[in-house]
């Protein structure tokens, strides 16, 4: 990307110009750059990666927000998280590609591992969920073409996030009974 001054022959420019190029300030320096009209597929696989990234930040969010610990646990879920991502990386975007896997292959096992459960147990998942403190939302998914389905369940996000701790070595991989927060 060009540095410029003076850009137009003025002191400042903003905007597009010609629908070619595009003039801007970043960080109180002027700079041009060709003007490029973004896409936005909809295509079953970009709307499944951007269902997996709102499940992780749900989880993020209850792990940073949280001050709850696990039962017989002396550190939250965020400590522990912290304690095991490796040097130079940030904690949660560790968990969240622990959390997905490669290609997806992690997130896609925990869903199946939910799928597998009974309904009675599925119950007591979702009752967990909205018992944690911040609440663990049901999260908005998409389909191919950008349409909404149903929301994923609280207690399956919350189901999945025990899963990407199991994943991490943090926790047993989760069954049909829900662990116990305080």
């Amino acid at each position: 990307m060009a540095k410029v001054s003076g850009p137009l022959m003025s002191v400042s420019a903003s905007g597009s110009f010609a629908s070619s190029m595009v003039f801007a300030g970043w960080k109180g320096r002027a700079y041009v750059r060709q003007l490029v009209i973004p896409m936005n597929p909809a295509t079953a696989g970009q709307e499944l990666s951007r269902n997996n990234t709102r499940i992780t930040g749900a989880m993020q969010a209850f792990f940073n927000r949280t001050i709850q610990k696990r039962a017989g646990e002396t550190l939250t879920d965020k400590e522990l998280i912290a304690a095991v991502t490796p040097s130079g990386y940030a904690w949660n975007g560790y968990i969240v590609g622990q959390a997905i896997g490669a290609n997806g292959t992690t997130i896609a096992a925990a869903k199946t591992a939910y799928a597998a459960i009974t309904a009675q147990e599925k119950t007591a998942w979702d009752t967990a969920a909205a018992a944690l403190t911040p609440a663990i939302p049901a999260v908005a998914q998409t389909e191919a073409g950008g349409g909404y389905v149903a929301n994923m369940p609280a207690g399956e996000v919350h189901f999945i996030s025990q899963y990407a701790l199991s994943v991490l070595g943090l926790r047993d991989v989760p069954a049909g009974t829900p662990p116990t927060y305080a």
